[in-house]
């Protein structure tokens, strides 16, 4: 069937709500294929919004439902397709809930349910597909089910940190908790901010090393390489989390101050606002990419090593400022949380993430050599069978550094062969 005849049939078929677009010079068509990197970008013969779950079904396309089902008191929220990371922090705050929320105010909550799931809450919350109660699916037949604990269990386990290979998800329902969980009744909490010039990179990963060693704590944070405006000189910017007493954070990470930073700030955000710090590189457009790569442990000489090439990333690259890697870690979350996912990276508390990010496209390829430069940094003394990558992150390389459970990606080979034989939501797993 040619494209225009299956277009035609489909407008007809969808809601009077619904929109069709199929013409990509129109600026509808444009507006809509804007996504957040401009790399290796895909023009579809077709861009459908719909209005309803039942267009969704006819499409086999996400809904553009931009909705929160209603907060129960047995804790929990259903979220729409098309939900931003922001204003479902806002509107779960505003009920006095919270939930576990990615890094970065534009970041779809499904799509990061789906993935696993990690940030700087993890150890509060457990990784955030762990949370999650339901799903509403489309399958490959084009069968809408709902999947739980009681129905079809098998799928909602693959779900959960494999969500992408199954089918499409229009809403999932969530666990929720008080905002007290962030340490402070109005869920507010400690971000420090510390900032080192580049030859200081060796005392401060010391101290750093020491703070992700401490076991039990409610701690995370970020180490930053980075080139900041005005002068887009590197330095290292320390960001730690402290959970709990806002007027005990400053204690906790009193070795950071005793480095002398050059410069230092400290705020308590509220819930919502908790990641407005990288709205810098949350927009539509640009050529970038994003990557997460988990690490066994903190290692003082890779970091050496990862300061080292970023450095050189920026000497070969003066339109790479925007780029950086970041070091992120949490504590671990509380034993009692129970965990029944295909995600299989709940032990690991420490993840490279790399910013990829230049102003020409000639840059591409030498920037992300680099990438791959930064990433065999951090692996060094890591053996290659232990390597990890967090599973919505890259599909490029072996699908065992995403999920190293064999049995694991034993059942979930087998499920995606029972719920999508032909490989319509990709062909990973077959």
């Amino acid at each position: 069937m040619a494209l225009t005849d299956f277009i035609s049939g489909l407008r007809r078929a969808l809601s009077a709500e619904a929109c069709v677009l199929s013409d990509p010079s129109n600026e509808e068509f444009r507006l809509a294929l804007l996504r957040w990197s401009d790399v290796d970008v895909k023009v579809p013969g077709a861009i459908v919004q719909v209005s309803n779950e039942s267009d969704a079904v006819t499409t086999a396309s996400p809904p553009a439902l931009q909705q929160y089902g209603s907060l129960t008191a047995a804790r929990k929220v259903t979220v729409a397709g098309g939900v931003l990371m922001k204003e479902f922090a806002t509107a779960l705050a505003n009920a006095g809930e919270c939930a576990p929320v990615g890094n970065g105010n534009t970041i779809g909550v499904i799509p990061y349910f789906l993935g696993g799931g990690i940030g700087v809450a993890t150890g509060l919350m457990g990784i955030a597909c762990d949370n999650m109660r339901s799903a509403k699916v489309v399958l490959a037949s084009g069968q809408l089910v709902i999947a739980n604990e009681k129905h079809h269990p098998e799928l909602f386990w693959a779900i959960k940190g494999a969500g992408y290979y199954f089918g499409l998800v229009l809403e999932i329902t969530l666990r929720t908790y008080p905002l007290s969980v962030f340490g402070t009744p109005e869920g507010q909490h400690w971000i420090g901010n510390y900032l080192y010039p580049m030859e200081r990179a060796a005392e401060v990963f010391k101290v750093v090393e020491s703070l992700v060693a401490i076991s039990g704590s409610r701690t995370a944070g970020l180490v930053m390489l980075i080139a900041p405006p005005p002068h887009h000189k590197p330095v290292i910017a320390v960001v730690p989390h402290y959970f709990g007493n806002l007027e005990d954070g400053p204690r906790v990470f009193q070795e950071l101050s005793k480095l002398g930073p050059v410069m230092y700030s400290e705020k308590a955000p509220h819930v919502p606002n908790l990641s407005d710090h990288l709205d810098f590189a949350c927009g539509k457009g640009g050529l970038r990419r994003f990557n997460l790569t988990g690490l066994e442990e903190f290692r003082i000489e890779n970091c050496l090593q990862l300061t080292n090439v970023f450095q050189q990333l920026l000497e070969s690259c003066p339109d790479a400022t925007t780029s950086g890697y970041f070091v992120e870690w949490h504590c671990l979350p509380p034993p009692d949380l129970v965990t029944n996912s295909a995600f299989s990276h709940e032990n690991v508390h420490i993840w490279l993430h790399c910013l990829s990010w230049c102003q020409e496209e000639t840059s591409l390829p030498k920037v992300f050599e680099f990438e791959a430069r930064a990433i065999d940094a951090m692996r060094q003394g890591t053996k290659p069978e232990n390597y990890i990558d967090l599973p919505h992150g890259t599909r490029t390389h072996p699908i065992e550094r995403r999920f190293p459970d064999q049995d694991v990606l034993t059942k979930l080979r087998a499920l995606k062969k029972e719920f999508d034989p032909q490989g319509m939501f990709t062909r990973e797993l077959l």
